[in-house]
């Protein structure tokens, strides 16, 4: 087997995604591999109440939401049995795609694992397929771990 040293996981948040925890964390364990787990912050476009005298910029408004986006991934850490890995918890600001793109080519990650939702048809149409625009642009193996609802439920 391949010596992994860097595995890359990208959260959303939901539980579908985290079914992916358990391949990555079997994979790290087998490999001795660092694992980071990363979660993608769409972009802040606006000021929020920007008439009221008491506006929320930009900045402050990701500041919150990566305190946010850390406290749900520190979770993760808490509730899963990490065998004593090494475990980073990374938040990013962009598309996600493109974002758990660029942070696997700018951080030599060996592997990305991740849950498909999924979709099909009309719902992979219209809300597009993380998974699969990850599947299409990344240099490195993609491990796609496919999730439904059920499987969340039994979590």
């Amino acid at each position: 087997m391949k010596r992994y040293k860097h595995l890359l996981v990208p959260l959303d948040g939901s539980e579908l995604a985290e079914l992916a925890l358990t391949d990555a964390l079997d994979l790290a364990q087998m490999t001795g591999a660092e694992l980071t787990l990363l979660q993608v912050i769409r972009p802040i476009e606006h000021v929020l109440a920007a008439d009221t005298g008491h506006p929320i910029y930009i900045d402050q408004q990701f500041d919150s939401q990566k305190m946010l986006a850390l406290g749900y991934l520190n979770s993760v850490c808490e509730r899963i049995d990490c065998y004593d890995l090494p475990i980073n918890r990374v938040v990013e600001m962009g598309s996600p795609a493109d974002t758990i793109i660029d942070y696997a080519n700018q951080h030599t990650v060996d592997v990305i694992i991740m849950a498909t939702h999924g979709r099909s048809g009309l719902q992979r149409w219209v809300y597009g397929s993380v998974a699969d625009k990850v599947l299409r642009g990344a240099n490195v193996p993609i491990l796609l771990v496919r999730a439904h609802p059920q499987q969340a439920e039994m979590v």
